[in-house]
């Protein structure tokens, strides 16, 4: 079924009710603001933790926790807010749990002594731990990194975290000084943020050398931009002979730029992975490079991305220098080009490069949901074997065939309004 052909009234008709529904919703909450989250389907919580229990319920007790921690512990930390005195510290210790007690990432928050205050540089430090799990709560005003994953530490998970405001990278992924990293790393549902921007340049979200086989999904990067004149980093940069990365369903708000596989010349700055159904928006009153930039990342593929980047940029996704090969950018729907530079080579096809803000549902918020009426995306995209879901997690194709970007427009879309989707209150 072709759902553009044939329904112009109901489809008008559709948009007008989720319209004045998205009216309604916001005008009863007057003094809120509205952030889009991850769809809550694409994050389970965690299942009830084995081995050694500790709850704790002040900071002295979390220390003391740290301080004690065996491989396989479990620690619980209560509902309230933490001041902490210093870095939180793994080292040597396999299979650990952090999660806040609810499984609501507000009710616990770690605070540090500010981005701008040196005096605690990271909130966790590990050193050769694995297999651990953080979950469930804020860490904020950090003065370099929320969490700095040095030699020997192997297959973290950062779950349903929120980081906010931390001086440098959130997650920093070291080089071991041997060739290698730290692999198979999980950052997923989190969040990282600026209330405003950074204090400098000098900062990503998460920042990997060296790394291989990261998975980046459903989270929320907002605000990752430096002062004026002082571009930030990429918000998810895979870099240093990293590899195999998978970046999906992540949520770039107003950030100066967004996904680098690679980062200079180098050959095999990056090799091979996935940039998969993820939305990118900036608004036009903000400056900011390109949203994608493959860099010497030969095998890597871009697909079915959606990114508007409101004129701030020429271009929506490069690939650059002479050894970026093999590359395949397909079925992304953007409102700027697509540009090859430095001679790089790729499979450029079947994208649509002439998006309109009033093809989604709100783009200020970054809703790039598609409203069902815009055919040009609508049962066009080309089907690829990677892409078998949206960005919430959604099957495809719903119709005849997949839809160009990240959203794919289901039934329910059509046939009936709904509530406003992925609206969070903050």
């Amino acid at each position: 079924m072709n759902r553009a052909s044939g329904g112009t009234k109901r489809s008008k008709s559709c948009r007008a009710l989720m319209f004045f529904g998205v009216l309604l919703f916001i005008l009863s909450m007057p003094l809120l603001s509205f952030a889009l989250a991850v769809p809550i389907a694409n994050c389970l919580p965690l299942s009830a933790p084995t081995g050694n229990v500790r709850t704790v319920s002040t900071e002295a007790a979390l220390q003391a926790a740290f301080d004690g921690i065996q491989s396989g512990d479990t620690i619980f930390i209560s509902q309230g807010t933490y001041r902490l005195t210093r870095s939180l510290n793994l080292d040597g210790v396999t299979g650990v749990v952090i999660r806040g007690v609810t499984g609501n990432r507000d009710d616990v928050v770690l605070a540090g002594p500010g981005m701008n205050d040196p005096s605690m540089s990271f909130g966790f430090w590990l050193r050769a731990a694995e297999n651990i799990t953080f979950s469930d709560f804020t860490l904020t005003d950090i003065s370099e990194h929320a969490f700095i994953l040095n030699a020997g530490t192997e297959a973290p998970t950062i779950r349903n975290v929120r980081m906010v405001d931390v001086g440098d990278q959130f997650i920093k992924a070291n080089p071991d000084g041997s060739g290698g990293g730290v692999d198979n790393g999980i950052v997923e549902c989190s969040a990282m943020e600026y209330t405003t921007i950074a204090p400098d340049w000098y900062t990503n979200g998460v920042d990997v050398h060296t790394g291989k086989g990261w998975i980046i999904r459903n989270n929320l990067f907002k605000n990752i931009r430096g002062p004026i004149g002082q571009a930030a980093g990429p918000a998810i940069l895979m870099w240093n002979r990293s590899q195999d990365s998978v970046s999906e369903g992540n949520l770039f708000l107003n950030c100066e730029r967004g996904i680098a596989y690679g980062l200079d010349s180098k050959i095999h700055d990056h090799q091979n992975g996935i940039i998969r159904n993820n939305f990118f928006y900036r608004s036009a009153s903000e400056s900011g490079d390109v949203a994608i930039f493959v860099t010497s990342s030969p095998g890597t593929k871009v697909l079915n991305n959606t990114l508007i980047m409101s004129g701030t940029f020429q271009n929506a996704i490069e690939y650059r220098f002479n050894n970026t090969i093999n590359v395949e950018i397909v079925n992304n729907l953007t409102d700027a080009a697509i540009q090859g530079r430095d001679g790089a080579s790729a499979e450029v096809f079947n994208n649509l490069i002439n998006a309109q803000n009033s093809w989604f549902l709100n783009p200020a918020l970054g809703d790039l949901h598609l409203l069902p009426a815009v055919a040009a995306a609508i049962d066009q995209a080309l089907p690829r074997t990677e892409i078998t879901r949206d960005y919430d997690g959604e099957s495809r194709p719903t119709g005849a065939s997949p839809d160009i970007g990240a959203d794919e427009v289901s039934v329910s879309d059509i046939s009936e309004p709904s509530a406003p989707r992925g609206l969070s209150v903050e």
